[in-house]
């Protein structure tokens, strides 16, 4: 048996959707579960998302203190590891874990401990011990954690690949036109969202006629109104609103370039940016976390989405010119294969280092 510590949607982000995935495909692997779901559920006060949040964490902890056999020592306690303070309430999830004999699999999802070193995050992987599992997304993420919390810790690389349902597309890439920019996220500061719209009012200064689409729920009232209001200034920008399961895939199959300028400080290896090239569109985006190995150098913008003129000449240049545009499309096909590959490898990969803690 394997105890499940992390996130189920609601709400819906990415830590919460690949705890999902994780649990889904283990299960279908024949893997003993047993699911602590730690998300607070669909509160909007603040007072109350901390109240709901200890409580979950507080029938976790009991899960783990609860009666097991001492013939059962391959089992596993796997946690989706929080970023910021959340980290202390993980923190206990380690240590109650350890002293009950099981063995820890922390799935990294955050860079903010990654960047600096995090007393926290010390204490988990202390406390874990070196011979535990870490699972990190990308080869920048598991030399982070290497360089910051010990070289002897055992990790291995398995992307969010490996949880996702890539559907076959048939959307056809080979001499199609640029014509929508679109941008999917939580919509806020943080993500992006002021800097997709100061792109668009470039576009629009230089001449362009190209379509903005915006989707996902806006953080709160003001960012909304900021959105709309800015919407309304530019043109030729529409608000789809939330989109999951099938609309989101109808609305990536609707773009031909997702931009996603994010400053997020957790940002690891976004869903959506593997969910859009698996429907054929181009993805542009800031380099953080391991978004670098996900993209194309020249897609690639700075870590804060400050300078966006790169970006800019390279969809004027498409919008111009498409036969240069058809060349961008034939990359992304090639792309669009060797994710599927790389799906299979990397649940290979965690199936492998999980299957010991199989029943």
């Amino acid at each position: 048996m394997i105890i499940i510590v992390g996130p189920f949607p609601p709400p819906v982000h990415g830590a919460a959707l690949i705890t999902q995935r994780v649990t889904d495909r283990l299960a279908g692997e024949g893997f003993r579960l047993q699911l602590c779901n730690t998300a607070p559920g669909k509160v909007t006060a603040r007072w109350r998302y901390h109240l709901r949040r200890i409580e979950a964490y507080l029938r976790c902890w009991r899960t783990i203190l609860g009666p097991r056999s001492d013939s059962r020592r391959s089992n596993a306690v796997y946690v989706s590891l929080s970023g910021g303070f959340g980290l202390l309430y993980d923190f206990v999830v380690v240590a109650l874990a350890r002293l009950k004999r099981y063995n820890v699999v922390l799935h990294h999802h955050s860079f903010s401990y990654l960047a600096r070193q995090s007393r926290i995050m010390r204490a988990i992987t202390g406390i874990a011990g070196a011979d535990q599992l870490h699972i990190a997304l990308c080869s920048k993420m598991a030399t982070s954690i290497s360089r910051q919390y010990g070289a002897n810790l055992r990790t291995v690389v398995v992307s969010n690949l490996a949880f996702l349902d890539l559907e076959e597309s048939d959307r056809v890439l080979v001499g199609r036109e640029l014509r929508t920019i679109g941008y999917l996220s939580n919509i806020s500061r943080e993500k992006g969202i002021d800097r997709f719209l100061d792109m668009m009012a470039e576009l629009r200064s230089r001449g362009s006629t190209l379509a903005g689409c915006i989707a996902g729920p806006f953080g709160d009232a003001d960012i909304e109104a900021y959105v709309k209001r800015r919407m309304d200034e530019i043109g030729g920008i529409d608000y789809v609103g939330p989109v999951f399961d099938d609309a989101k895939d109808r609305f990536l199959s609707s773009v031909d370039v997702l931009v996603f300028p994010t400053r997020y400080v957790h940002e690891a290896q976004p869903l959506v940016i593997f969910e859009a090239q698996a429907a054929g569109a181009i993805v542009s985006a800031s380099d953080r976390g391991c978004i670098a190995d996900m993209l194309s150098r020249e897609l690639l913008l700075d870590s804060d989405a400050t300078d966006l003129t790169k970006i800019v000449d390279q969809l004027l240049a498409w919008e111009g010119d498409s036969s240069v545009f058809s060349a961008a499309l034939e990359e992304a096909g090639e792309l669009r294969s060797k994710l599927r590959e790389q799906r299979q490898q990397d649940f290979v990969k965690f199936y492998d280092a999980l299957e010991r803690y199989k029943e």
